[in-house]
């Protein structure tokens, strides 16, 4: 008989741990769903502000859709957030957009887009986009400076 008890005994805590698990499935759910909710609407928010000109809104959105938070991910589009911030002096922009063009992610692969992008946020003082360049040119080690310049290396 004491085996019988202990069985439904042990039913009883898997029933208790079986609703425990279910409350805390749907809790899960409903944050996710809070979650998303919030992220969509950041992504309305920093959207109409990038269109009105806010570099910042642009290197969200530049982040947003390169990590595919709150919208689908899309590297193209991300490139093109990325390039708006940058044009407008958004140094993690320019960076991002620089290490972009190295790769070719949502960009034809471009070193000398690349360096251009990556100068400009290096000489503001961002330390991930000298060490890019310092690892282009390890890895390009013939090129010059010059040579990154539009229409530089051809003779006249």
């Amino acid at each position: 008989m004491g085996w019988i008890l202990r069985i439904i005994a042990a039913l009883a805590s898997w029933m208790k741990i079986k609703s425990s698990v279910q409350q805390t499935t749907e809790g899960v759910k409903q944050a996710s769903a809070m979650a998303s909710g919030l992220q969509e609407k950041h992504t309305q928010e920093s959207l109409a502000k990038a269109m009105a000109g806010d570099p910042a809104a642009g290197y969200d959105l530049g982040e947003r859709y390169y990590d595919g938070r709150g919208v689908t991910r899309d590297y193209r589009q991300a490139a093109q957030w990325f390039a708006q911030a940058a044009e407008q002096g958004h140094v993690k922009a320019q960076t991002n957009l620089g290490l972009m063009f190295i790769v070719g992610r949502g960009v034809p692969k471009n070193l000398n887009l690349a360096r251009q992008y990556l100068m400009a946020a290096a000489r503001a003082g961002d330390e991930t986009a000298k060490a890019s360049l310092r690892r282009i040119q390890r890895q390009a080690p013939g090129r010059d400076r010059q040579s990154s310049r539009p229409g530089s290396g051809t003779r006249g």
